[in-house]
Parts: C-alpha cells; sequence; structure tokens
C-alpha cells in the first residue's frame, strides 16, 4: 500500500497532524527535545516540507514548511519511502543505504534517536488505522 494521498493539500495536514501526534508519547517528546538541533523533513515528490525546532529544551516546535535557514539535520525523501518506513515494511537503514533518504548536516543527533523507531511505527500504524488508511 502507498502512501495515502497523491495531492499535496490533503497530504500537508495528514503529516503535520502525525508529526504533532508524536509530541503525544512523552519518551517521543523528550528525544526530540533532547536533540537540540533544528530538522527538517522534505517530502520531494509532493513538494511538501516540514520543520522540527527542538532547540528550546522545554517544547518541539512543529511548522508546516521546510526551515528557511539551513537545518542542524535535514531528511529528503518521497512520500511512498516515508510510508513504508513508518510502517515498517522498509528498513530505515536499507533506505540510507540505498539513498531513498538522502541527508544534510548532522545526522548522527537523528540517527541515535533510531532506537525510538519501533514506537514511531506503530502511533503512524495507529494514526493510520484511526483515519480508516489501515487495517
Amino acid at each position: 500500500m502507498p502512501f495515502p494521498y497523491r495531492d499535496p493539500e490533503q497530504a500537508r495536514p495528514f503529516l503535520l497532524e502525525y508529526f504533532e501526534l508524536t509530541k503525544t508519547d512523552p519518551e517521543l517528546l523528550e528525544a526530540w527535545k533532547n536533540l537540540g538541533m533544528v530538522v527538517g523533513v522534505k517530502i520531494e515528490d509532493l513538494g511538501l516540507g516540514y520543520t522540527l525546532d527542538c532547540t528550546s529544551g522545554r517544547d518541539v516546535v512543529i511548522l508546516d514548511r521546510y526551515p528557511e535557514e539551513p537545518p542542524g539535520c535535514a531528511m529528503k525523501l518521497n512520500a511512498d519511502v516515508f510510508h513504508d518506513i513508518f510502517t515498517g515494511r522498509l528498513n530505515v537503514m536499507v533506505a540510507f543505504g540505498r539513498r531513498q533518504v538522502r541527508t544534510e548536516g548532522n545526522i548522527a543527533g537523528i540517527m541515535k534517536l533510531s532506537f525510538l523507531l519501533p514506537k514511531n511505527i506503530k502511533l503512524y500504524k495507529d494514526y493510520l488505522r484511526q483515519k480508516g488508511l489501515w487495517s
């Protein structure tokens, strides 16, 4: 099953809501807060970008646009790769190796959070189920 939306105007709020949802899990939120950098996520095939500002140490600010200034680290991928990683169908290290996920900046910080991927996968699948997009 591919990413559920091909229209950027439908995908935009769907992804923003998912990123916001990650803040409801205390362990995920704490890990993001401790990251101490701005993270950019670009969904290239849909022309979408998101900013996760993790610099305050108190909260994570999520914006519906790619950072204006170069972020501390950035991940660029297409929607189907994002979907396959977060549904657990594609191993993130394999995706990096195949250059399906391209990075810029200090990606070491994000890689430190890879142990939280199973939590992200569960959260994403639950979100898809809630939306009637996963069985």
